[in-house]
């Protein structure tokens, strides 16, 4: 590739013309800036004033207003007492009682028209009527015309007051409107009737303009049928629709409303106050409701106050700030112009000589500099400038210099470039992972060497492919395709997933992949890919293996326990949903230990395998077969009769009968005893099934060995009667007479090679000098709830031999204490395991308490609960049979425990078993990462214990280290 580089390319750089634009200066740029935001700052200011002021006068004009509703209150109800007062006087006047009395409207007109001109004179009386005790009118005085709509009103109000025997006081509106005061008629406490007295407003309207000063009107809506006298019509407001009866300074005010009906129509609008010039006067106009009468808009007051002092003082206040803005605008702008005159002309010099720069004249440059150069009292921004200018000619001058001698380098840096190119290819072809790069559409560009080998494909063969073709059809991509596109997108930058590549030759191989977005190549391609994949074939191969071991048993190939049991559980609840009965069989192997003892455990070991096969050859394929445990297996039948049942377990039975295994010279014949349990007769929960099942092969045992027996209640109930009373008896008879004694086994310290600490064990003497196991004992004492007794008393006789063994010993002995599963269900087990250490004085390290894994799911939360208790109290904790259940690492992590011991089922073969190292060698990894001690049981020799040595375990235990026995086979000086 041929390279071009300039000797100097920033004096070949030509500058471009550019078009001609206008120019304003910087000086009237700022100028006109400042004053249009001083403009905006002297009208916001202005107008937020202004606002304010107007706000401020409102409320007060609002405060006037309900200081002017108060006061017309105020008057009409000191009119209303005024009324009050005259009627209590008018039942005394002369001859106004027996008139009153008597009900004789003669005499009430006779004896009250005497009295009449002075209640008009003085009080300003216009009507007056007298009703009797029916509500009939009785005699009238009045100055309006006979008007039907005001008798109405006036009789609805008399109606109220003789219902409620409470006064009232309307204000009634008809061609003007009349204060009234209805009242009952007392005469020596007897109600006589009713007086109705009504009063002009006329007082209450010129008190208001003496005390307020504010000009007031009356409003009357105009009705269809309403009165109006016909020389009335100059008080008629039409566009209102009103009619003004009563209004101070009529004649001025009169026309103010008329010119206001006429800008504003409609009547409402007045409600809120309006204001209105009139001759050079400025009113606020506003409507006051009047209260006391039927209709709220029947009649209302209007309120006419001159504010043309206030209009005038705000008019002042907002032309004093405008002109002192104005001012202050005038004079900020030429000093503003004054003070940028002289740095904008220097910067102006600045940009012209700028250009010198960029064609190459930096001492031209620094010389016009220095020729506008000021004497600096007190630096500012524009000196700043000068001087970045002045160090920017400089460095301009020393980068130009270096340009020529990097440019020389950037060639050596190109060769060096090609070199390592080369070095990087034949990394990649040297790499153990494929290599590739894919497109923008995701085609395949590029394939290492290491990819051309695994996938038998030449880099020629794949180029041009999309990398998906490369993967085979029928494995599961997740929508591959989606996200790849992402990543050519650029929505992510890598991604990472495994599939199946299919090779040239038919092979499938499983690679973990990982694509990343090459982003430094964006510039020719933006979609690049580089795709790495390493080869996990054989890690998936060993999974697969690791997965199958978890649910089969490893010598067999059958399901294990667990596994087993699940299957059971799944065809147990198909059976229950869709009606379908079957049959589970369940045998172990007649005299297959004394085969073990006689020949070994290999020769087990190949009989286990032969019962396998046998059974894979006689089960039909939907049936299920495991391996239990030890020699027990058993198999599920679905959807077969119980006679169907039986022939099964016939056939197993004769195949078995036909097996023969000849070892060291040696030939044994197979036999087994079958149980069957029919589902969902005999139970439908996998517990009940497995029960009624194992049940029904050692009835069948006692019947006789190589036979086969189909489980029924009868059987059952017999069975577990006989069973429970007889060990019943027996451990009664035990816990009176102290039948029980303790066992001890060594446990042997790997590190040291001494014996660290021994396992208890129980033992049950017969009368007859039997042994007894707890295997033999414990269920029914379990069943009986006699266990708690038994916990009771191995934890005195552990506790107190333990304390026995140290005082004698020259070192420190530890024992390991097993418990029941029920022992965690009882609340006096810790009280007791308390008192007894510190009544015999012990050290609680020296005790450890063994649970299995089955005990601690029973109840893990009260095992949680009493190991939190014992570990307080200085005890230690085991896990027996560590990786029987999956669950063990669950355990590990939520039981605070201090050791775990490994099952001796993986323990027993491992020097022959790989599988088992493989399974050991990783409980033990897990074990240690929890920071446990490690014991392993069923060390039977030499070779077991050397290979454990290598494991890195703590302890050791089988027959190999002790055979179980009483304690005073250790501890002589001992009592159990």
């Amino acid at each position: 590739m041929k390279q071009v580089i300039s000797e100097n390319p920033i004096a070949s750089t030509k500058t471009s013309p550019q078009p001609s634009r206008a120019f304003v200066g910087l000086s009237w740029k700022i100028s006109t800036l400042s004053s249009l935001i001083l403009l905006l700052v002297v009208t916001t200011f202005s107008v937020i004033n202004y606002q304010s002021l107007l706000d401020s006068i409102e409320q007060q004009r609002e405060t006037q207003y309900q200081r002017y509703a108060r006061e017309v209150e105020s008057l009409i109800g000191r009119s209303a007492e005024n009324l009050h007062e005259l009627i209590q006087i008018i039942p005394y006047l002369k001859g106004m009682e027996n008139s009153l009395l008597a009900a004789n409207p003669e005499q009430i007109y006779a004896n009250f028209d005497r009295y009449w001109t002075l209640f008009q004179i003085q009080n300003d009386i216009e009507d007056v009527r007298f009703y009797d005790a029916s509500e009939s009118l009785l005699t009238s005085w009045s100055n309006f015309e006979a008007n039907g709509y005001r008798d109405n009103l006036i009789l609805e109000h008399v109606r109220e007051v003789n219902s409620r025997e409470q006064p009232a006081t309307p204000m009634i509106c008809v061609e003007s409107c009349t204060q009234y005061t209805i009242e009952p008629l007392l005469i020596n406490g007897t109600r006589v009737g009713v007086i109705a007295i009504g009063s002009s407003l006329i007082d209450v309207f010129l008190n208001f303009r003496r005390a307020s000063g504010s000009d007031i009107g009356l409003f009357i809506k105009q009705r269809d049928n309403a009165y109006a006298p016909p020389s009335d019509t100059d008080m008629h407001i039409p566009e209102w629709n009103v009619r003004i009866t009563a209004l101070t300074d009529s004649k001025r005010n009169l026309a103010i409303l008329n010119k206001v009906a006429k800008k504003h129509p409609d009547l409402e609008n007045i409600g809120q106050g309006i204001q209105n010039k009139w001759n050079d006067r400025h009113h606020q106009i506003r409507l006051l409701p009047l209260h006391g009468i039927r209709a709220s808009d029947q009649a209302q007051l209007v309120i006419i106050t001159e504010v043309t002092d206030t209009v005038q003082a705000i008019k002042d206040s907002i032309w004093r700030i405008v002109i002192i803005g104005l001012i202050g605008l005038v004079l900020s702008e030429i000093i503003l112009f004054s003070v940028l005159s002289r740095p904008l002309s220097r910067l102006k010099h600045l940009v012209s000589i700028l250009p010198l720069l960029a064609g190459g004249g930096f001492g031209g440059f620094r010389s016009a500099l220095a020729s506008h150069q000021r004497k600096r009292l007190l630096e500012d921004e524009i000196d700043l400038l000068y001087d970045a200018s002045l160090t920017l000619s400089h460095r301009l001058e020393k980068l130009e210099k270096q340009v020529a001698y990097r440019t020389k380098m950037l060639i050596n840096q190109r060769d060096e470039l090609s070199k390592e190119k080369d070095f990087i290819e034949n990394l990649l072809d040297t790499a153990q992972v494929i290599v590739l790069t894919q497109d923008a559409d995701g085609k395949i560009v590029m394939l290492n060497a290491y990819g051309e080998m695994l996938t038998r494909y030449s880099e020629q063969e794949l180029q041009g492919r999309y990398f998906l073709e490369l993967l085979a059809p029928d494995s599961e991509h997740y929508n591959l395709d989606a996200h790849m596109l992402e990543i050519r997108q650029g929505h992510r930058d890598q991604l990472r997933h495994e599939a199946v590549v299919l090779c040239k030759d038919d092979s499938k191989r499983h690679i973990a992949w990982l694509h990343s977005r090459l982003t430094w190549h964006a510039g020719e391609d933006p979609s690049m890919i580089l795709s790495v994949g390493l080869d996990i074939t054989e890690y998936k191969r060993v999974e697969g293996h690791l997965a199958w071991l978890a649910d089969h048993d490893p010598l067999t190939n059958l399901y294990n326990r667990r596994r087993f049991s699940e299957e059971l559980e799944q065809i147990l609840s198909w059976a229950e949903r869709y009606q379908h009965p079957g049959a589970l069989l369940f045998f172990d192997l007649d005299r297959f230990k004394y085969i073990n003892d006689t020949s070994g455990h290999q020769a087990g070991d190949a009989l286990l395998k032969m019962v396998s096969d046998m059974l894979s050859r006689t089960i039909r394929t939907a049936d299920i077969s495991g391996r239990l445990g030890g020699d027990e297996f058993a198999v599920i039948l679905p959807e077969i009769t119980p006679e169907a049942a039986i022939e099964v377990a016939k056939k197993i039975l004769n195949r078995l009968s036909e097996t023969q295994l000849t070892l060291n010279g040696r030939t044994h014949n197979i036999a087994a005893s079958i149980g069957i349990a029919l589902f969902p007769e005999h139970g439908n929960n996998v517990h009940d099934l497995l029960a009624a099942a194992d049940l029904a092969m050692y009835q069948a045992k006692e019947t006789g060995r190589g036979t086969w027996h189909l489980f029924s209640n009868t059987d059952q109930a017999r069975e577990r009667v006989h069973t429970l009373v007889y060990w019943k008896e027996k451990i009664e008879y035990a816990n009176l007479h102290d039948r029980y004694q303790l066992y001890l086994q060594p446990i042997l310290s790997l590190h040291d090679k001494t014996i660290h600490h021994y396992e208890v064990l129980l033992r049950m003497r017969d009368e007859d000098g039997t042994i007894h196991s707890p295997a033999a004992f414990i269920p029914a004492a379990e069943h009986t709830g006699l266990i708690h007794k038994i916990d009771h008393m191995v934890l005195r006789k552990a506790v107190a031999l333990a304390s026995s063994i140290n005082q004698e010993a020259r070192r420190r002995i530890g024992l390991s204490i097993n418990l029941s599963a029920h022992a965690f269900n009882d609340p006096e087990l810790l009280p007791i395991i308390s008192q007894t250490i510190s009544s015999c004085g012990i050290d609680p390290t020296l005790l450890m308490f063994e649970i299995t894994e089955t005990a601690a799911l029973d109840n893990l939360p009260g095992t949680r609960s009493l190991l939190r208790d014992l570990k307080k109290l200085g005890c230690g904790f085991v896990l027996d049979d560590f990786g029987v259940g999956f669950s063990s690492f669950y355990y590990l992590r939520e039981l605070p425990v201090d050791a775990v011991k490994i099952d001796g089922s993986f323990i027993r073969n491992l020097a022959s078993n790989p599988d088992d190292r493989i399974l050991v060698s990783a409980l033990c990894s897990v074990a240690k990462g929890f920071g446990k001690k490690i014991t392993a049981e069923f060390v039977e020799n030499q070779a077991i214990l050397d290979m454990l040595e290598s494991m890195d375990i703590d302890f050791a235990q089988g027959y190999h280290i002790g055979k179980p026995a009483p304690a005073d086979n250790f501890f002589p000086t001992s009592k159990n």
